[in-house]
């Protein structure tokens, strides 16, 4: 088994009624099984963009956090992502890149994604020539990203029409910025392939503990991840349950805690406020040649030559023993060292946990129709400041 799930409280119930095949005909998951879209990243053109030293990908949302997870796992230095319109970071970013070996990736399914259109605009005012500098993502249909493409004659590749931004880690959106990272995209497939094939009853287990509490009514899900490499997955999971789950009124709102900073600035809230929260616990099985010197002090000696990874896992074991006193619902999710496989078990997990979720609450775990007021109240108050 790549991943572990222990249900720690309550005792494990049974899973519902659902199988693998029920999502058989869902393109997110069943492109794990394809390599036609990798072998199309074999383009001559792509092949020679990516000789660039360095890579700024744009992008917003499932464009990005995808991709985010996999350079974290990767220890890519030669890759940035701008997700945000910050200015004051974007600033910093065009200050400091070199144009001349950087090559840049804008992604945005829909093309008309306003942080993603602003990115590549600033970057196409810092490039004196613009040829072969620009790959961009989008669906095949009219839209601002593609006349931007189509206009500097850039390479444009096609973001899958029926995969949304948060399932589409597995597409190329999330399989080229592996490819930047030194990764091989048939790895994270690979894992993702082995939990839809024989581990689907695992994440129907994830699923009935998230709906056990929901039905409770505790709708807050704290993810408490003790994995440096893992906390961008962190920030990926949140936006799979906050857009999937939240419609209608109803929801399940993702909170996230890296271990063990937070046990010092959120673990008093969750052992003593209100209990309106169930939590995950992830934890990367780690080894390391890390060790405590015995010269420590006296009031120290209980790490004296124990190894971090020792440490790491006491501090993990200790907060979910004091969350289990406090009779909370919780699990626990433990993984070996990461790699782009284990990684791909994790994403195909969650994303088949969510959808049985959704399923279950009855939403639409695809669309996020909530979202779009907020882009048409952008665009008027530009559009006011113009007149």
């Amino acid at each position: 088994m790549l991943i572990s799930q222990s249900i720690l409280f309550p005792e494990e119930r049974p899973s519902l009624d659902l199988s693998s095949e029920d999502f058989a005909s869902l393109d997110c998951f069943s492109i794990v099984k394809s390599t036609k879209d990798l072998e199309d990243l074999q383009n001559p053109r792509l092949k020679k963009w990516m000789d660039h030293k360095n890579f700024i990908i744009f992008g917003t949302g499932g464009s990005s956090l995808g991709g985010q997870c996999i350079q974290a796992v990767s220890g890519s230095e030669n890759v940035k992502f701008i997700n945000n319109l910050d200015p004051s970071t974007l600033q910093k970013v065009l200050n400091e890149i070199n144009p001349e070996d950087t090559g840049f990736l804008s992604i945005s399914k829909s093309g008309e994604t306003l942080e993603t259109i602003c990115q590549t605009m600033l970057a196409l005012d810092i490039l004196r020539d613009k040829e072969d500098k620009f790959v961009v993502i989008t669906e095949d249909r009219q839209s601002s990203l593609r006349e931007i493409a189509n206009k500097f004659d850039f390479l444009c590749l096609d973001h899958p029409k029926t995969i949304g931004g948060r399932f589409s880690v597995f597409s190329i959106v999330g399989m080229l910025p592996a490819l930047l990272c030194g990764i091989d995209p048939r790895e994270i497939r690979s894992g993702g392939r082995k939990i839809l094939e024989s581990y689907f009853h695992e994440a129907q287990k994830g699923a009935s503990f998230v709906l056990k509490s929901f039905r409770e009514n505790i709708f807050q899900h704290v993810s408490f991840i003790y994995s440096d490499k893992l906390a961008p997955f962190g920030m990926w999971l949140a936006q799979l349950y906050a857009e999937s789950t939240g419609k209608s009124g109803i929801g399940i709102t993702p909170l996230t805690a890296i271990g063990s900073v937070d046990q010092h600035s959120q673990l008093q809230l969750y052992l003593d406020g209100a209990r309106d929260k169930c939590f995950t616990f992830f934890f990367e099985n780690q080894e390391t040649e890390l060790r405590i010197s015995s010269n420590v002090p006296p009031s120290f000696a209980y790490i004296r030559q124990k190894t971090m990874a020792d440490i790491f896992r006491a501090q993990c074991n200790a907060t979910i023993a004091s969350i289990l006193e406090k009779k909370y619902n919780a699990r626990k999710i433990e993984v070996p060292q990461i790699t782009p496989k284990i990684l791909g078990a994790l994403f195909m997990h969650f994303m088949l946990e969510v959808v049985c979720v959704c399923k279950a609450i009855g939403v639409d775990f695809s669309n996020q129709p909530a979202v779009e007021r907020g882009k048409i109240l952008t665009k008027d108050f530009l559009s006011e400041s113009l007149c």
